[in-house]
């Protein structure tokens, strides 16, 4: 015989003792929680009419009754919307999930208020959000003697969950008295009488939220806030909450220091509430440290300044690029009307600095090396066709260092793509270091000699082609 221990699992939960603790929950989304609640240490009472179920979020129609001598008056349609208006909209609730403990069951905490699947689904942000744990008491008590300008009425307990419903309750709204103490004063009345009915009976569809609620009443049409920082007890993380935001929780729950956190882990179809120890949401530690000691505000000043530094160096290092650079725009110019004669090729310039040894080239201020301030060239690139089989890099590069020198760089590359392998063939190089004042005569010099070099290069070229 083949025993389904689900079913008995689930036949012995619903048989176990269930017994109401003295906590409520409240499921929210991080951003909200940690931006919001935890850092103002005050709960929204947001619009009774935004809540989710049709028996709330629809139009209230109640029924209106008119005085014997005058039986034949009835209700205009806008007594129900004013009606309507004065309860719906001034009416504020603070929607929290009730806890039960279950004793000597598989599965004890199924029905703790922080383990209520679908809930976090809806209100948790898709489990990545937050679910406060509030001291239900103590919560009850600030709601109770929060000030809020305009209040006038204030409610607080669980919600009862029905299949059928014939309506808001047996009282009528009377026409005689909304003309004799206005229509606010009684819609009030109506709303204090039959708040059970209003605000504390949801369709059954709604029944898995076990809900419990704080419902005020005023004068305003903005949401109220009551303060939690004496009944926050617990914060519980979902299973999907952003590590990135973990941090920002540690620095939310400064103030709190007796709140303990849990982190929520789903594993095989049961949820667990595992302690979090602060520390461990402390940020990361850097990956790299830096060389320069002293505090961020320091440190940052430090990299500014230098910033400013190489600013300044860099506008000094363009104006003595601007000769030199313009006579390796016409050298390499040339070179690339010599090489496009050259049979079964395609010929480009780019302004790259190949001519450049990578070990030579820009560093950041204060790195250690010898500085270079500016550093600028041209390429030509001869594409043997069909292309991606054998190329030829010729270039001319210019570099401004940090003491004023000029470095001047030519190169001569070839490229040869073999079907496994890319092979790169440096055939000639030079470079030069001089002062200013002859960065030009210095670019004129190297580009005879890479003339010179490429023309010798080229026999090699045609032949690694098939030339």
């Amino acid at each position: 015989m083949v025993i389904d221990l689900e079913a008995a699992f689930e036949a012995a939960l619903n048989r176990a003792e269930r017994t109401l603790t003295g906590d409520v929950f409240h499921y929210t989304g991080a951003e909200p929680a940690i931006s919001g609640i935890l850092r103002s240490g005050t709960l929204r009472l947001s619009p009774f009419e935004s809540t989710n179920d049709l028996w709330e979020s629809w139009p209230l129609r109640p029924g209106i009754s008119s005085s014997a001598d005058a039986p034949d008056r009835g209700p205009e349609r806008g007594h129900w919307d004013d009606i309507d208006r004065i309860i719906r909209l001034h009416a504020k609730v603070a929607c929290l999930t009730q806890d039960y403990e279950i004793a000597d069951a598989f599965g004890r905490d199924a029905l703790r208020g922080w383990n209520r699947l679908a809930t976090w689904n809806h209100y948790g942000a898709g489990h990545s959000g937050i679910c406060l744990r509030f001291d239900r008491q103590a919560l009850i008590s600030s709601f109770t003697v929060a000030p809020v300008p305009g209040a006038l009425l204030r409610f607080h307990g669980p919600v009862e969950y029905r299949g059928i419903s014939p309506g808001v309750g047996p009282s009528l709204v009377d026409l005689d008295q909304i003309e004799e103490f206005g229509l606010d004063a009684v819609a009030t009345a109506y709303a204090r009488d039959n708040h059970q009915q209003l605000f504390f009976r949801k369709h059954r569809d709604w029944g898995n939220e076990l809900e419990y609620r704080l419902v005020l009443i005023d004068r305003s049409t903005l949401p109220a806030e009551i303060p939690i920082r004496d009944a926050l007890t617990g914060v519980y993380l979902g299973v999907n909450f952003p590590e990135r935001r973990r941090p920002a929780v540690l620095a939310a729950l400064e103030s709190y220091p007796d709140v303990e956190i849990f982190d929520v882990v789903h594993h095989g179809r049961n949820t667990f509430a595992h302690p979090v120890d602060r520390s461990s949401l402390a940020e990361k530690t850097l990956v790299v440290t830096s060389r320069r000691s002293g505090s961020l505000e320091e440190r940052l000043a430090q990299l500014d300044a230098e910033n400013q530094r190489e600013k300044h160096r860099h506008d000094r290092a363009a104006e003595i690029h601007d000769k030199p650079n313009k006579a390796i725009t016409v050298a390499l110019k040339e070179i690339a009307t010599t090489t496009r004669a050259w049979p079964r090729t395609e010929v480009g310039l780019t302004g790259r600095v190949d001519a450049i040894p990578p070990s030579q080239r820009v560093r950041r201020p204060n790195v250690p090396g010898k500085q270079v301030l500016l550093q600028t060239g041209v390429t030509c690139v001869v594409e043997n066709l069909p292309r991606q089989s054998h190329t030829l890099v010729a270039g001319l590069a210019l570099q401004t260092l940090e003491d004023d020198r000029v470095r001047v760089h030519a190169v001569i590359t070839m490229e040869h793509w073999r079907p496994d392998t890319h092979e790169r063939v440096e055939c000639w190089q030079a470079s030069e270091e001089v002062p200013p004042d002859d960065a030009s005569a210095t670019v004129e010099h190297l580009a005879e000699r890479l003339m010179t070099a490429l023309a010798d290069t080229r026999a090699d070229f045609d032949r690694a082609r098939g030339g």
